[in-house]
């Protein structure tokens, strides 16, 4: 018998809704499909926040970000850079939940500086996974994501372990 601790919001690791919303949905609430998802990644490497003429302009280059997948935002952001981390803006996630977008993610440690688009997303039954990496490897589209955790009954955030599946 083993006893493992782990510490759920740090490192890489998946949020369910219930994480800002009471009422929201928990990390064993989140049906297994919505977790294998189409990728759409998307680059904003500058400060500030990411609005929805950015999604437009990566759409204009890569194609529409497709109901039911998972975008990323590539910020290129590390732990210890100067300044204020950029991130999403509540427009664009309103714009990513109108197109039907299942989730997102991001290589920072939170969606954006203030949390306000975060609670707006998780308070929208989105999920979430921070602190995502490697994104500069991952095409724009045409990959797959799987978000594989261990499910903690009533939980709300968790360390994850995603895969991309990338074809030749």
């Amino acid at each position: 018998m083993h006893r493992y601790h782990l510490v759920g919001p740090w490192g890489t690791h998946i949020d369910a809704p219930a994480h800002f919303d009471l009422t929201g949905r928990t990390l064993d609430e989140i049906a297994v499909d919505e977790l294998t998802l189409p990728l759409y990644t998307v680059r904003f490497e500058q400060p500030g926040l990411l609005t929805p003429d950015h999604l437009r302009e990566s759409e204009a280059t890569h194609g529409p970000i497709p109901a039911g997948c998972f975008v990323a935002l590539h910020t290129g952001w590390s732990w210890g850079a100067e300044g204020t981390a950029p991130g999403w803006s509540i427009p664009a996630l309103e714009y990513l939940h109108d197109r039907g977008v299942t989730a997102i993610g991001h290589d920072l440690p939170d969606t954006d500086p203030t949390l306000e688009a975060q609670s707006w997303w998780l308070h929208h039954d989105h999920w979430q996974i921070e602190n995502l990496t490697r994104l500069e490897e991952v095409p724009a589209t045409g990959a797959t994501i799987v978000c594989a955790f261990p499910v903690p009954v009533g939980g709300v955030s968790f360390p994850v372990r995603p895969l991309v599946f990338i074809p030749d």
